[in-house]
């Protein structure tokens, strides 16, 4: 019991590590021009958590582009707990996207309160151009996960407690409730990038959705 508790926590502290060593890369960025001839062209938009970073996404934004996924976008915000406030920036931001890339639909993975963020702005907005929607340690007071959503939790999360099997949002789309992860540490997991690559990148729902509908006992 002792040894899983400090090897959640060391997880967790590794995970925050790198995550603030990505974020200087932030310098090295540059503005990339929309590709509509990759594998996958769906752009996806990513949305940080409460004091976060879209740094924070990097693992999960290089195992993308290793599979095709070259067009990204940022959403960033000041810390504030305003989430319908945020949503409605969000989805103007979208807007803003797809005028200029062309793009019909967007994809978007949020960690925390950013996928809060993400899927109130889809519940809240019927017409919102999102094909698919990932999101990270995110609470859902009870909602159902749509079809086209998948939810990534971390078993020891201090922040947001993961579902129980039995009772957790898991009737018709996609979750995963990874082992010896925190809030953090699902930012980084293998088993969490390795997952949402193949989400955003799979033709077909059903080959990924049909995976989640139990807890991944696996180590992060």
């Amino acid at each position: 019991m002792v040894s899983g508790r400090v090897r959640v926590v060391g997880n967790e502290l590794a995970a925050v590590g790198r995550t603030a060593w990505w974020l200087p890369s932030r310098l090295l960025e540059r503005d990339r021009a929309f590709d509509p001839n990759v594998a996958h062209p769906t752009p996806v938009v990513f949305v940080h958590g409460f004091c976060g970073d879209h740094t924070n996404f990097r693992a999960i934004e290089r195992r993308l582009g290793a599979r095709g996924v070259a067009n990204v976008a940022y959403f960033d915000y000041r810390p504030r707990l305003d989430w319908p406030r945020l949503a409605t920036r969000l989805g103007h931001e979208i807007d803003a996207l797809r005028a200029k890339t062309g793009a019909r639909r967007v994809d978007v993975v949020g960690h925390s309160l950013g996928g809060l963020v993400a899927r109130y702005l889809v519940e809240m907005r019927g017409d919102v151009p999102v094909r698919r929607l990932v999101t990270l340690a995110s609470p859902y007071a009870g909602a159902r996960l749509a079809a086209n959503e998948l939810a990534v939790y971390g078993a020891h999360d201090p922040i947001v407690t993961p579902p129980h099997p039995a009772y957790g949002p898991h009737a018709t789309g996609g979750r995963v409730v990874v082992a010896d992860c925190g809030h953090w540490g699902v930012l980084v997991d293998e088993l969490t990038v390795r997952e949402v690559g193949r989400f955003l990148t799979s033709p077909d729902l059903a080959l990924t959705h049909g995976r989640y509908e139990h807890l991944l006992d696996r180590a992060c």
